[in-house]
């Protein structure tokens, strides 16, 4: 994947991350003169309470807040299932299909 970006980002882009350590190095490949900021991760307070954090706003709220949205209705995506994607430009019309029923019909 950031093979593919590197030649779609700028080469003094600014790429933000949670303080996962397995990001610094491939970050660092791939985008040498970038600016990686890191972020820690924030638990909720309270189930249901979205953005709302105990330690405050969390940048990666909405990121990981769509990858959830995600997860929850492409069955693809479930973290255990039987379900399984051969062909990846199935995977990415899945995924199309997904979006525009999302932005059509969810967020109305």
């Amino acid at each position: 994947m950031f093979k593919d970006l590197r030649d779609l980002a700028a080469e003094n882009a600014i790429i933000k991350s949670d303080e996962n350590s397995h990001y610094l190095n491939t970050v660092k490949t791939y985008f040498p003169n970038a600016h990686h900021k890191k972020f820690e991760g924030r638990s909720g307070c309270v189930v249901g309470q979205g953005e709302l954090k105990s330690g405050g706003f969390d940048p990666l709220f909405s990121l990981n807040h769509s990858f959830a949205m995600l997860r929850a209705n492409i069955n693809r995506l479930f973290r255990r299932t039987w379900n399984t994607t051969k062909m990846p430009e199935r995977f990415g019309l899945h995924i199309a299909l997904y979006a525009l029923f999302h932005n059509n019909r969810l967020i109305k």
